[in-house]
Formats: structure tokens, C-alpha cells, sequence
């Protein structure tokens, strides 16, 4: 793999991280809307997938799997917006996993 390769796989366990801290944040709190909870379980299966991409060297796959996610934790940070009493766990791994995804999307262009 290359080094480029290596620091791309880094970024993509990081935020599966964030997105498994979201998914455990999301179910422990049953005032989390549903909308969300499918949202990032959503995430969670899209994360997976760019990773096995990445280790199959499948760039355009890779690269679409990057793009859903960015979309996905979009539509995470709206639906979390809503909710001024949401708990704060839940709230900063959707909103940690939008940046990370915002910047690794940025370096993939």
C-alpha cells in the first residue's frame, strides 16, 4: 500500500471510531429520534464498505463510498439541530464525524 494509501486507511478507522462513539452514544439514549439512529447506522454499514474498498485498491468505489458518507453525516448534523436537548455525546460524534469526513473528502480532490 502506499504511504498515501496508509494515511487515507488512518483517517477512515478514525472515523469509523467516531461513527461506532455515535452509534453507542445514539442507542443509549432513548429520546434520540429514530431518524437518526437508521442515519448512523447508516454510516456505520457506508464506513465499512469505503474501508473494504480501500484495501481491494478499488479508488472509484472507494471514492464513492467517501462521498455517501460525507452525505450521510450531512443529514446527520441536520437532523441533530432539531433537538436542543439532545445529549451532548451523541451530538459531538455526529458532528466530529462530519468534519472528518468534510476534510478527508477535501483531500481525495
Amino acid at each position: 500500500m502506499k504511504a498515501h494509501d496508509d494515511e487515507i486507511l488512518d483517517r477512515l478507522v478514525f472515523i469509523d471510531r467516531t461513527i461506532i462513539h455515535a452509534v453507542q452514544a445514539c442507542h443509549s439514549d432513548a429520546s434520540v429520534p429514530q431518524e437518526l439512529k437508521e442515519c448512523v447506522s447508516r454510516l456505520r454499514q457506508r464506513s465499512s464498505q469505503a474501508q473494504q474498498a480501500l484495501h481491494a485498491r478499488d479508488e472509484p468505489r472507494m471514492r464513492q463510498s467517501v462521498d455517501e458518507l460525507a452525505r450521510l453525516s450531512d443529514e446527520a448534523q441536520h437532523r441533530i439541530h432539531p433537538y436542543d436537548g439532545m445529549n451532548y455525546a451523541v451530538k459531538s460524534a455526529v458532528i466530529l464525524t462530519h468534519i472528518e469526513l468534510s476534510a478527508l473528502r477535501y483531500q481525495l480532490t
